[in-house]
């Protein structure tokens, strides 16, 4: 088994963990600590979902009560994992044996329609946020029409909060996430972003017909921005055959995004403890198996340091204010 060093730009784990009171350090999820470290993570992204239909109507209210829930774990797991900030922090926590722990949030209907909320979340740390999930929100309109969930929204974009919302998420070094968001949107964000952006948590969709995952316009765009993708480990998102193992069929969407995006738009999104667990990458650990697919696959051990955590930590870093 290659050691490698591996960031995750999207998982579900924290909210999971609030409401199902289970262990952070060792549990029956997709992440826990003792499996982080054995998968050789240098660092995970922590998204504070919000999902305006159970945690509204005060969606600001829900996100600070995950967020204060995701201190408290890092304050009690201290000498194993500790949040960090900044790219250099990353790297910093990696050299003296710490996991990094980054937060971000899913779901951009967290900030109210108010930039003094974005400053909110951006000084407690947040260095990443999603324009939307599933819903229409100040910001946005999500990825399908709504009750059409196989039917990419085409026709609606950002609203005019939502271009002021950009402008100000790149003024302050967070990085804009366009997972989940129209594809409109997503050519609006294209049009307006001076910085790189990110799809956190999206796949292909020439490889994988639904909306969530990106076109190969989208793709060529996102290169030409210098922003990145992470491969989603969502079997719905994969392939139409979930019965099998399916690092076979991630593989085929990193083939597909290199070559139409180049290796410096790969990163990973796994998108755990939010999805089914896939076959074949049951939990982050197996993460070690992806890379040796990959490798056989012939990506370069060079390509895969990009794909695998420096192109996340550029992205990063290009964004910091």
């Amino acid at each position: 088994m290659n050691k490698i060093k591996a960031i995750d730009m999207h998982c579900d784990t924290v909210k999971a963990l609030y409401h199902n009171g289970k262990s952070f350090v060792e549990n029956d999820m997709h992440i826990d600590l003792q499996r982080l470290k054995k998968g050789n993570y240098m660092a995970q992204c922590f998204a504070m979902y919000i999902n305006q239909v159970k945690d509204g109507p005060d969606c600001k209210a829900a996100c600070d009560n995950y967020i204060a829930f995701f201190k408290k774990l890092m304050d009690e797991n201290r000498g194993v994992i500790r949040q960090a900030y900044t790219a250099d922090e990353i790297e910093d926590n990696y050299a003296k044996g710490y996991l990094s722990a980054v937060l971000t949030i899913e779901g951009g209907e967290a900030i109210a329609g108010s930039l003094e909320n974005l400053q909110h979340f951006y000084d407690l740390g947040v260095r990443m946020m999603t324009l939307t999930w599933n819903f229409e929100n100040e910001i946005a309109y999500p990825n399908y029409i709504t009750g059409e969930s196989m039917t990419p929204d085409t026709e609606h974009g950002l609203k005019p909060f939502g271009k002021t919302c950009v402008k100000k998420m790149q003024e302050l070094g967070m990085i804009v996430d366009v997972s989940h968001l129209s594809d409109s949107g997503i050519y609006d964000v294209l049009d307006i972003a001076e910085k790189p952006i990110a799809a956190s948590h999206s796949n292909a969709r020439a490889v994988c017909n639904v909306p969530r995952n990106m076109t190969d316009d989208m793709i060529r765009r996102l290169r030409e921005n210098g922003g990145i993708m992470g491969l989603n480990y969502c079997p719905f998102f994969i392939s139409e055959d979930a019965e099998h193992d399916q690092i076979p069929d991630i593989v085929k969407h990193a083939l597909h995004i290199a070559d139409v995006g180049g290796i410096e738009t790969l990163a990973l999104g796994s998108d755990f403890d939010g999805i089914p667990t896939p076959v074949g990458m049951d939990d982050c650990t197996k993460t070690n198996e992806l890379y040796n697919a990959l490798r056989a696959a012939g990506f370069s051990e060079s390509d895969l340091d990009k794909v695998f955590w420096q192109n996340f930590l550029r992205v990063l870093r290009e964004n910091e204010a």
